[in-house]
């Protein structure tokens, strides 16, 4: 198993990163990682999300299903490719209230029989979260 761990703090209310991160039918207008999202932040939803990574000409389509919903606090999504022995992938978002704004921890765990594989993979995937962390906050402090 391996993972991908990235931090922002972002000076904005909770509640205003919080929406900004379930409302994904705006994904396209801010994020240049997920360039377009759909579905609904409830536990067992599935999500439709067409993906760019960075330095990689093709989009993706991955279709994870929300497992877990803390408002203000804790969204994760997690999927597979193929079969969970194969490629398996559990993506969270955990918000921390600060004195300032919120701290945001972007968060991706990987498992299966392609990981010896995936390095360049990986690298791409945190490169992306490290661009959305970035818009994220953007979009987010211009909305406080």
């Amino acid at each position: 198993m391996r993972s991908i761990e990235t931090f922002v703090n972002i000076d904005a209310p909770l509640e205003t990163v919080w929406d900004v991160i379930v409302d994904f039918d705006r994904y396209g207008e801010w994020n240049p990682f997920i360039l377009e999202a759909r579905g609904k932040a409830e536990a067992g939803q599935q999500l439709w999300l067409r993906m760019q990574r960075p330095a990689k000409p093709r989009e993706e389509v991955h279709t994870p299903t929300v497992t877990v919903v803390e408002k203000n606090r804790h969204l994760q999504w997690s999927g597979i490719i193929r079969h969970a022995t194969v490629f398996r992938a559990r993506h969270e978002f955990l918000l921390e209230e600060t004195a300032t704004g919120v701290r945001l921890r972007q968060r991706e765990d990987f498992g299966g029989l392609t990981m010896p594989f995936a390095g360049g993979m990986i690298w791409r995937i945190e490169e992306g979260f490290l661009l959305m962390n970035a818009a994220l906050k953007v979009r987010a402090e211009a909305l406080r």
